[in-house]
């Protein structure tokens, strides 16, 4: 079976809105006149190492996003973020039982150093992260690399892996960049000095790094795609987002990220205003959800999970935390990824009485000290988790549970989480580029079952998913898993992620705006910009 994918180019809903004091004019970063060929854009961290296969962390994604080249990407788009793309293999073949991917690389790539990129660089990279267990091993168990050619890549799998390139391709978002062989061959990766001055085959080569200020790229003028409009990309370490609030609204900046637009109220003001800078609302293949440990005695009772789901007021919520800008969901998947989406398997609407009801009927009525039992809610510092957290505690309050409301840093809650040592958490499901990542949250012995659910027939339903490339017939399969996850509540889906970014006018090609999509860049490339 040939796959040959034509990108598509995807639908972005954007707003273009004034906000209060936004300085644009003849500034560099706003929308009139010429704009520079040279930009800054704030990250919120900076980087431990910028090889992003050895050390993964979020202050080295926008780099290494720039400087290295991938088997296959995918962007923010909702067509093109849920099909891989090419970016270094031009084509690729899948064998019609499934387990056999050959892939086609571009001809005459060359590393930053002139090098010739080859299929050896493919297969050096993925054996490694499969010998030393780096990040993109756990897609690539039991695979057997071979280079039949110097453009050439085959990947085979003892059984059916059907979900495996689309979801290689969002992996290459974070990690999995293929490295040069000929730079880390026979060296500790984690010592090895391109680690800080990286050799890689992107759109942008490494020129240098202040530590603790900055880390500037300039364009690779031999880009496979031709050479990016913009000849010097600085990111700047700015670790309060009032301060690249600030710097954006005069005109230091052109493009705000995510991580820094989290003053909703101030967000639907620029919304509702018109004009500069642009407000651009990306929805993703994410959920926000929340998580119940099934661990907890109280929490095992069918009827207190119900209850809890009668008893969330996800209205109330997106007013009180998003100013209403985020939208509720019921379903068990998001309503960008449709393909595979359910839509008569819904979670119920918001009925304190009812939730009330089902608690007193779980065996849980109000005692003396005015509360039903007690709870713990534990979370990691994200923005939106904890804004979503501080209102949910106070409505679980009024059904008389008793909630602690905890915040722990990410490697502690991890740790916490992943040992059982909670009974609830905001988090996240993702639902795409292939439902196969039901697996990774739902199945019995999956990584993020942080709730110790188990549901056999679930287990059976995801597992024969990914034996079969009927999709009519995968539908079939997340179709029933939806409806039992509805069923039994091992979750609570409250809202689809939404990332909310800001452009001055006159910008386009940023990685949430749709006319960077379909441009091998992925989730934070800016070989687009213009």
């Amino acid at each position: 079976m040939r796959n040959r994918l034509t990108p598509i180019l995807g639908v972005l809903a954007a707003f273009a809105l004034v906000a209060t004091g936004c300085a644009a004019g003849s500034d560099p970063a706003g929308g009139t006149g010429s704009k520079p060929d040279s930009i800054t854009v704030p990250v919120k961290s900076e980087p431990k190492s910028l090889n992003p296969n050895w050390q993964n962390d979020a202050g080295g994604y926008y780099p290494s996003g720039n400087i290295y080249s991938h088997l296959v990407i995918l962007d923010w788009g909702t067509v093109t973020g849920t099909q891989a793309y090419p970016d270094l293999a031009e084509t690729w073949d899948t064998s019609e039982d499934g387990k056999t991917f050959t892939f086609h690389l571009r001809e005459g790539v060359k590393w930053h150093d002139g090098e010739p990129l080859t299929s050896a660089d493919v297969v050096y990279t993925y054996q490694t992260i499969i010998d030393k267990k780096y990040p993109l091993a756990q897609y690539l168990a039991g695979a057997k690399l071979s280079a039949p050619d110097a453009s050439t890549v085959v990947i085979a799998f003892d059984k059916p892996n059907v979900a495996f390139v689309p979801l290689l391709a969002q992996t290459s978002n974070w990690y999995g960049a293929i490295l040069p062989k000929h730079i880390y061959e026979g060296t500790d990766w984690s010592k090895n000095p391109a680690n800080n001055k990286p050799i890689g085959s992107g759109p942008f080569k490494f020129s240098s790094w202040q530590r603790g200020s900055s880390i500037v790229l300039e364009a690779n003028p031999d880009y496979f795609l031709g050479a990016a409009k913009i000849k010097k990309l600085t990111f700047s370490v700015v670790t309060d987002a009032q301060v690249a609030m600030t710097g954006f609204q005069a005109g230091q900046y052109p493009y705000l990220t995510n991580d820094f637009v989290s003053n909703f109220p101030q967000l639907k003001q620029m919304t509702n205003a018109g004009g500069d800078p642009v407000v651009v609302q990306t929805p993703s293949l994410y959920d926000r959800s929340l998580y119940l440990n099934q661990r907890n005695p109280i929490l095992a009772n069918a009827k207190v999970r119900q209850a809890l789901a009668y008893g969330v007021d996800r209205e109330g919520i997106s007013e009180t935390a998003f100013a209403g800008l985020w939208e509720p969901t019921y379903n068990a998947g998001v309503s960008s990824f449709t393909e595979f989406l359910n839509s008569d398997a819904t979670f119920p609407k918001f009925d304190q009485a009812r939730a009330k009801q089902l608690l007193d009927e779980a065996g849980y009525p109000v005692g003396g000290n005015g509360s039903r039992f007690s709870l713990r809610l534990t979370n990691y510092p994200v923005t939106d988790s904890n804004l979503i957290a501080q209102v949910l505690v106070e409505q679980l309050k009024a059904l008389d549970i008793d909630v602690r409301y905890e915040q722990y840093e990410l490697s502690t809650w991890l740790n916490k989480v992943s040992t059982g040592d909670f009974d609830l958490s905001t988090y996240f499901v993702r639902y795409g580029p292939d439902p196969a990542a039901y697996g990774e949250h739902f199945r019995t012995d999956s990584a993020r079952n942080f709730m110790a659910y188990h549901n056999a027939d679930v287990d059976t339903w995801i597992d024969q998913a990914l034996l079969t490339t009927d999709r009519a017939e995968r539908k079939r399969l997340y179709g029933q898993v939806q409806s039992q996850l509805v069923a039994d509540v091992p979750y609570i889906p409250l809202f689809t992620e939404n990332k909310f970014s800001l452009v001055h006018e006159g910008w386009q090609g940023f990685p949430t705006q749709s006319d960077a999509y379909d441009k091998a860049m992925g989730w934070f490339g800016y070989y687009a910009v213009h």
